[in-house]
Order: C-alpha cells, then sequence, then structure tokens
C-alpha cells in the first residue's frame, strides 16, 4: 500500500469534497474487494468526520462475471439484492459512495446482450435515485482505487506490483491528494469550474461546432441552457476527480462526425477507434476498430441511446491529463479531454429543469435514456465554438486548452 499519509489526504477528499458529508449523516460505500485497504480507511475518516452511519457493500468482478457465464437467462433480467439494498440506502437517507477498481476487461468474452439486458433493468429500478442524482438533490460521489487487473492495461510494461504504486502516484495527483492542504486546493478548484460554468450559461449559446481529427461536429442547444461544472455551488461534487464544465445538448439538433480520441471501457470491454456519424441529432452509423458488438448493444439500449445527452468542456492542461495517460476507465478518461455523452441528459441543465417530468424535458429538448456513457474527444487539436443567436463563433475550447479567462 502507498504512504497512509496520501490515502488518509484521498479518503479525506472522497468524505468531506465528494460527499460533503457532515456530522449525524448515514453513509452507504459501495466498493471492490480490490480496495479492501482503501475503502477501510474512508470508513474511518467518515467516522472521524462525525459520521452517524457508514456501511460498506462489496463488489468482485468474478462474482459479477459467474451471473453471465452460469446463471440462467432470467437472471440477467434481474433486480440484483445490491441495487435493492442501494434503493433502500437512498430511501433511508443515507448518501452514497462508490470506490470503483474494477478490470475493464472483466466481461471480455460475455455477450454483450446479457450485460446491456441486466444494466437496462438495473437501470430502470434504480430510477428514483438516479432522478435524485441527476437533480443533485441527494449526494453521491465516485472515485477510484487501482486493482492489479486495472493497473496492468495501463502500463504493461511494468511488473504488477510497480504498476498498482505507479497508479497510485498518478491517482494521488490527478485527485491533488499530494498538495499541502488538499481540501482547500479542491474548493479553489471547484470554485473556477463553478465560474466557468456561469460565464458560459451567461452567453446564451444556441449551439456547438466542434473540429478536430476525424470531427466535424454541430450541436444545438436547448432554449435556456444552463452550464454546470464542479460543485454546481452544491454542498458535494459527483465525480472525484472531475475537470469538466457541461452542458446539455438539444437531442434532435446535430450534424456531422464525430470520432473518439480515446478507448472507451464499458461492460467490462475496451472499444477502441470508434467513429459516430450524426443526422438530425442521431447517431445514423457507428464503426469501431474493437468492441464494435459492444457499442452496438449500447446503441440499442433504447429510444434515446442513440443521441447525445451530455457536452462537456475539459482542458488539456487538467491534473487528470497532465499524466498523459490512457487510464481505461471513464471515471478518468472523461476528465482527461472534452467529453460527449450518449443517453440521458441531465435535468439541470437547462433552467426549471429539476421541476419537468421525463415527458416536459424530451419536449424541451433533452435527451430521455435508460443509458448514460461518456466517450472522449478532447485532444491538443480540438477547438469547440459556441454558437450565438445571430450565427457569430466565441471560443471554448481552442487548442485543446479554455479559449476564455477564467
Amino acid at each position: 500500500m502507498p504512504d497512509t499519509q496520501l490515502l488518509s489526504n484521498y479518503a479525506d477528499i472522497a468524505i468531506q469534497i465528494g460527499i460533503g458529508l457532515e456530522p449525524g449523516d448515514r453513509l452507504l460505500v459501495s466498493s471492490s474487494v480490490d480496495a479492501i485497504e482503501f475503502t477501510r480507511i474512508i470508513v474511518e475518516r467518515a467516522y472521524v468526520a462525525g459520521a452517524f452511519n457508514v456501511d460498506v457493500v462489496w463488489n468482485d468482478d468474478a462474482v459479477s462475471r459467474a451471473r453471465f457465464e452460469r446463471g440462467p437467462a432470467e437472471s440477467w433480467q434481474a433486480v440484483a439484492s445490491s441495487t435493492r439494498g442501494r434503493l433502500a440506502a437512498f430511501e433511508a437517507g443515507d448518501k452514497l459512495l462508490s470506490v470503483f477498481a474494477n478490470d475493464p476487461n472483466s466481461m471480455a468474452g460475455i455477450e454483450p446482450e446479457r450485460l446491456a439486458t441486466f444494466r437496462k433493468v438495473n437501470t430502470q429500478a434504480l430510477e428514483p435515485v438516479l432522478r435524485a442524482q441527476g437533480n443533485l438533490e441527494r449526494a453521491w460521489s465516485i472515485v477510484a482505487a487501482p486493482s492489479e487487473a486495472w493497473a496492468r492495461t495501463v502500463f504493461p510494461e511494468l511488473s504488477t506490483e510497480d504498476a498498482i504504486e505507479s497508479m497510485w502516484a498518478a491517482i494521488f495527483r490527478a485527485c491533488r491528494a499530494d498538495q499541502d492542504d488538499p481540501v482547500a486546493a479542491w474548493r479553489a478548484h471547484v470554485t473556477d469550474l463553478n465560474a466557468r460554468a456561469g460565464y458560459l450559461t451567461t452567453r446564451g449559446y444556441t449551439g456547438l461546432r466542434y473540429e478536430g481529427p476525424g470531427t466535424e461536429l454541430r450541436l444545438g442547444l436547448p432554449a435556456n441552457p444552463r452550464w454546470v461544472g464542479g460543485s454546481n455551488n452544491g454542498p458535494f461534487v459527483p465525480n472525484i476527480p472531475t475537470e469538466e464544465v457541461f452542458c446539455g445538448p438539444h437531442r434532435m439538433v446535430g450534424e456531422g462526425t464525430v470520432t473518439a480520441s480515446k478507448p472507451l471501457s464499458l461492460f467490462g470491454n475496451l472499444i477502441e477507434g470508434f467513429v459516430f456519424e450524426v443526422e438530425k441529432g442521431r447517431i445514423v452509423k457507428a464503426t469501431a476498430e474493437k468492441g464494435q458488438d459492444v457499442l452496438d448493444q449500447l446503441l440499442a439500449t433504447d429510444g434515446g441511446s442513440m443521441r447525445f445527452g451530455e457536452c462537456a468542456m475539459v482542458p488539456m492542461s487538467s491534473a487528470v491529463a497532465a499524466e498523459g495517460l490512457i487510464w481505461n476507465n471513464t471515471l478518468y478518461d472523461e476528465n482527461d479531454g472534452c467529453h460527449i455523452a450518449i443517453g440521458r441528459a441531465y435535468p439541470i441543465n437547462i433552467e426549471g429543469g429539476t421541476a419537468m417530468s421525463s415527458t416536459e424535458l424530451e419536449a424541451a429538448g433533452l435527451n430521455q435514456s435508460t443509458t448514460h456513457v461518456d466517450f472522449v474527444v478532447g485532444s491538443p487539436n480540438l477547438n469547440v465554438y459556441g454558437v450565438t443567436a445571430n450565427g457569430t463563433e466565441e471560443p471554448i475550447i481552442t487548442g485543446g486548452e479554455w479559449g476564455f479567462g477564467g
């Protein structure tokens, strides 16, 4: 294990910044068995911070895989006990923290349809939780810890021990856990992201234009778009790390081609070298060099899974991108550069959206789906422009960096 002080710093970031834990709070931690020692530190630091009750639900890649290899077809369509437990914790008022330490290839060889069916059924069961989280009504956050399998995909040239050590070091730097006062550093960082989101909201852009290697894409924005970043001026930060400022595109307005700049880890499989062609906001063609069947299954999830739900701006000088890694982990890769999400849009991305029903949100232009999957398009050669009502363009991202002051 790495330095104990750095682990405590990282745990404090998860507790104080990620969850925004207050004395008397209940906390449910969902964690991988590959992160036992770090999870124990999280529990200790949560109680030090005043938690009333902390419980842990463990998950294991091998156990998860057994369902799809050995279980009957009915088990792929089952609402898992872990899902029911998460619902119960939500109803009890628990804040929810996930510790991700999974193998990005854990489901390689499993039929994508089985994975997609299980994901869809359990996502539908979690709708009350996901809606509250999407509206930022309930504190939740995700952090990551290295597993042997994950570390080996990022540092294949190193021994397992050295790969894990290198992963921890990269995570500490990317999450500011190595700074003298990491919690204060995070508060300053979140303030900057919130300020950038506020500025972009005041611009009232009607659309976005992307240009970069293999990408020429125009996306419309709904009326009264609202950009969000960091904590959205709230008491918690859903993703640790986070480097993004994002909005929701109009589900019916989009034309062009967009090429992913990084692999996507999905359903325990890696999708590489994929390109989307878009017409009237809908993905009409998708090709991948690797993982085509998994990508096809994602896009076939439901009526909204072939449209976009998020456009996020991330500078290439971010703490995550500074590591220069292909993380093979969506939490990190999406904070490594600008990204776009397939599927569900967040109600917080239009004025008054949190008070709207799903039907009203869709009518307003925000996509509805049971899935939400981010893919990275950012690079040092990407430019993104905000399009004003009179058709003029203003730089948001220039050469992979912010195109406007903070």
